[in-house]
């Protein structure tokens, strides 16, 4: 079976992201070269104001640029719960009402970041050395406090010119500073937040107010708001562990003195916690089990781990999930069954464990077993984007007809609810293909494109679909409200980056294809 039909056990290729940053680097040594980071200039001016719709389409523009050059992590679990997580801690913040926009970023950087727009990332690296929810959560109450405070465009409005060329510097400048090949894949991923924290500049008064704010959400949120100050203190400690060359990323753009941490700790035992009796701290623990094994450079780095685990205090629950995860992306089937069903035995409400478990049947080949599964978690979860994404990629990959109208029917609910979702519309495209729903597959495939960053080959796409006579009026008109929002992005794309569209048709017309 292609290992591709299963896009939870894939490994990352480090090389073609060096490739990547060494081609942004390039581009970002010259102030004119605006072909990498497509971003729209948000202030021309020094009495430029940057208005909140402003910032929401430089986020919009932001996320684009991250699908396009780094690796977003779109596993729905993983996604799923970093969305969950931001938007249980935003729900108790000072602007509940407000547009957050939460990613979670295949990177080894300690790092996190806030941006215009309320996007707010994390990188894995930073979620592999959280130990408990809430000290990743204070890291993700810190930086909502800093959208919310509008620390970003308090800076912006003062600057006097913050344009794309100065942008493409300051990432230029990330790449270089960075030095080694990590280095490099690090900056890829991590240097628009890093210029995004450079423009800001943070004050010790922005921070200890990110600090004072994140704090009193952690705790209204139901979290320890302690986690905040430990994980500060954690990180300040792996920065010593390597005599400070290995400073996080993090501790660059947010520097934690002693000082700053005691008087976390101080706040932190003067705020009342707001009990939930909802809250399941292990889930984190699993799913930091499950970024560890996408993200992991190689199948060997997985044995290596979870072998000295097991040779020493032995595997915790989630570890023995995340080497059950490693023994079905290696086939070694019978060793992650062994797991799964000891794990499934003691958590039977588990949901990431029952997902694991019928995606191991399917694989074995008990398809009758894993459609009973899929079927009995899309009745106890319904509408959830990791079990409907998972039960269609396994009807998506047997070929039957009735099998492909079903994954398409339990889709496209779903497009409404996630329009930002790439994978999805990926998804939902091939499933539309093959159940004979041309026009849709192609108006999901478009979208796919286009939320990948590829905004002219999505206008291209659509246009194309245009000129098919077989399109009725009602599909007729949903393309062209598409197109309508997809126009005047190109048409900023192509002012800013003196883009030629007739050269451009001539070297991508042989590359549009239907999926």
């Amino acid at each position: 079976m292609n290992t591709d039909a299963y896009p939870t056990h894939r490994l990352r290729v480090k090389s073609r992201l060096r490739l990547q940053g060494l081609c942004l680097l390039l581009g970002a040594m010259s102030a004119t070269a605006q072909d990498n980071v497509r971003l729209p200039d948000i202030g021309a001016s020094a009495q430029a104001i940057v208005s909140e719709q402003d910032e929401r389409r430089y986020g919009e523009a932001l996320v684009r640029e991250l699908h396009r050059v780094a690796q977003v992590i779109d596993d729905p679990l993983v996604s799923g719960y970093i969305r969950h997580l931001g938007y249980r801690l935003a729900a108790f913040s000072d602007e509940p009402e407000r547009d957050f926009t939460f990613l979670a970023l295949d990177a080894d950087a300690i790092n996190a970041f806030a941006a215009p727009g309320g996007v707010i990332a994390i990188h894995s690296g930073l979620m592999l050395l959280a130990e408990t929810e809430s000290e990743l959560a204070g890291v993700v109450a810190h930086e909502i406090a800093h959208v919310t405070q509008r620390h970003l465009a308090r800076r912006m409005e003062n600057s006097k010119k913050v344009t794309i060329p100065m942008m493409l510097l300051m990432l230029g400048a990330a790449v270089a500073a960075s030095g080694s090949g990590d280095g490099v894949q690090a900056a890829i991923v991590g240097g628009q937040g890093l210029m995004q924290q450079m423009m800001i500049n943070f004050t010790r008064n922005n921070e200890y107010e990110a600090d004072r704010i994140g704090i009193r959400t952690l705790a209204r949120a139901g979290f320890d708001p302690q986690g905040m100050a430990d994980f500060f203190g954690k990180m300040a400690a792996v920065s010593r562990n390597y005599g400070g060359r290995g400073i996080p990323e993090f501790l660059r753009t947010h520097p934690v003195e002693t000082t700053r941490i005691a008087e976390a700790k101080g706040r932190a035992g003067s705020v009342t916690v707001i009990k939930n009796p909802d809250y399941d701290p292990e889930y984190f623990l699993f799913v930091r089990e499950r970024v560890r094994v996408m993200t992991a450079d190689t199948p060997q780095e997985l044995e290596e781990y979870y072998g000295v685990k097991e040779r020493g205090d032995g595997l915790t629950p989630a570890e023995r999930y995340g080497r059950s995860l490693h023994f079905l992306e290696t086939r070694r089937l019978v060793e992650a069954t062994e797991l799964l069903e000891v794990l499934l035995r003691d958590r039977p409400n588990s949901l990431p464990v029952a997902l694991a478990t019928a995606e191991s049947e399917e694989l074995a080949g008990q398809s009758d077993r894993a459609e009973e599964r899929f079927t009995s978690l899309y009745e106890r979860y319904p509408g959830n984007l990791a079990v409907t994404t998972a039960f269609a990629e396994t009807l998506l990959t047997r070929g039957a007809s009735s099998d492909f109208r079903k994954a398409e029917s339990m889709l496209r609910p779903l497009l409404s609810r996630y329009p930002d979702n790439a994978s999805l519309f990926a998804q939902y495209s091939r499933a539309a293909e093959e159940s004979g729903q041309y026009v849709r597959a192609q108006e999901a495939y478009a979208q796919h494109v286009f939320l990948l960053g590829q905004v002219y080959d999505a206008v291209s796409h659509l246009e194309k679909l245009m000129k098919k006579p077989e399109l009725d009026y009602y599909e007729r008109s949903r393309v062209e409200a598409r197109l309508n929002d997809y126009r005047p992005i190109l048409a900023e794309i192509q002012r800013e980056d003196g883009y030629d569209p007739s050269e451009q048709n001539r070297r991508r017309d042989d590359r549009i294809s239907a999926p």
